[in-house]
C-alpha cells in the first residue's frame, strides 16, 4: 500500500532549454535536483540536443509535432514564435516523451527553487498562483473554447507547474473538437496577432483556470514566497531571474 501511495505522487520535471537558456540552465538544475522533492527524472528538452547535464535526460525539441516554422506559418514569423513554442512544449510533453510520468512538472530555465519544495498534498497536486493580468490571455482562452475564461482570482502564471496527463487529455479533447483540428493549431490560431504587446496566450492561465472550472475538487492552491529577481534570497521560496535581468 505505502508502495502504491508513493507511486501515486511521484512525477517527472520537464525543463525547456532555449537560445537564451544556456548560461543558466546547469545552476538551476542543480537547485531543482536539490529542492524538488518527490521527482523521479529531469527532462531538459532542448533546442539544441547537444547540451547534456548529469542525471539529466536531453530531448530534441524536433520530435514535437510542431516548429518556429510551423507556428510562424500560423501566427506570423516574429519575436514571439520561439516563446509560444515553448509553450506548447510544455503542454505536449506527456504526449511526446517516451515514458514519462503521467504527472509532471513544468519549470522555466530561470526559475530557481531555493528551499525543498513538495507538490502533492494528499495526492492532490499544489499550484502556486501569481498576480499578473493580462486580458489578451484570457480573451485567447475564450476563443480556444467558449467555457474557457478567467475563475480564479489569482494568477495561474507562477513560471512552473504541475500537469497531469489525464487533464490535457481532456482539455485537448475539448478544443479539437471545438475547432475540428489539432489542439496546437487552435492555440496558435486563437492568438490575437495584433495585439502590439504580443504577449497572445499563457499555457500556464489556461492550464489554471481549466482546473477551477472543471476540476475543482482535484487541486490545492497554496502560497509559496518568490519574487521575479536576480538576487538569491533566504526568505524566498524561489526566484524567476528573467533573461532582462541578467
Amino acid at each position: 500500500m505505502l508502495l502504491n501511495q508513493i507511486m501515486d505522487i511521484l512525477f517527472d520535471i520537464v525543463i525547456p532549454v532555449g537560445p537564451n537558456d544556456t548560461a543558466v540552465i546547469h545552476n538551476m538544475v542543480e537547485y531543482t535536483k536539490k529542492n524538488i522533492i518527490g521527482h523521479r527524472n529531469i527532462y531538459l528538452v532542448s533546442y539544441d540536443p547537444s547540451i547534456l547535464i548529469e542525471n539529466c535526460i536531453t530531448v530534441d525539441e524536433n520530435i514535437f509535432p510542431f516548429n518556429k516554422q510551423s507556428i510562424g506559418n500560423i501566427i506570423g514569423h516574429n519575436d514571439r514564435v520561439g516563446w509560444y513554442l515553448q509553450q506548447l512544449i510544455k503542454l505536449y510533453a506527456s504526449f511526446e516523451i517516451i515514458d514519462i510520468l503521467d504527472n509532471y512538472l513544468v519549470i522555466d530555465s530561470d526559475t530557481y527553487f531555493l528551499r525543498p519544495t513538495s507538490f502533492f498534498l494528499n495526492k492532490l497536486p499544489l499550484y502556486n498562483p501569481g498576480s499578473e493580468y493580462h486580458l489578451p490571455y484570457f480573451n485567447q482562452m475564450n476563443k480556444l473554447h467558449p467555457s474557457l475564461s478567467k475563475k480564479s482570482s489569482k494568477s495561474g502564471i507562477s513560471h512552473h507547474m504541475m500537469f497531469q496527463k489525464k487533464i490535457l487529455i481532456e482539455l485537448f479533447k475539448l478544443v479539437e473538437s471545438y475547432h475540428n483540428t489539432d489542439f496546437w493549431k487552435a492555440f496558435l490560431s486563437s492568438i490575437d496577432t495584433h495585439d502590439i504587446l504580443g504577449s497572445g496566450a499563457s499555457e500556464y492561465e489556461i492550464y489554471f483556470n481549466y482546473l477551477h472550472i472543471y476540476h475543482r475538487d482535484s487541486f490545492i492552491v497554496r502560497a509559496l514566497k518568490w519574487e521575479n529577481t536576480s538576487q538569491i534570497r533566504d526568505d524566498l521560496d524561489y526566484i524567476s531571474c528573467h533573461w532582462y535581468m541578467r
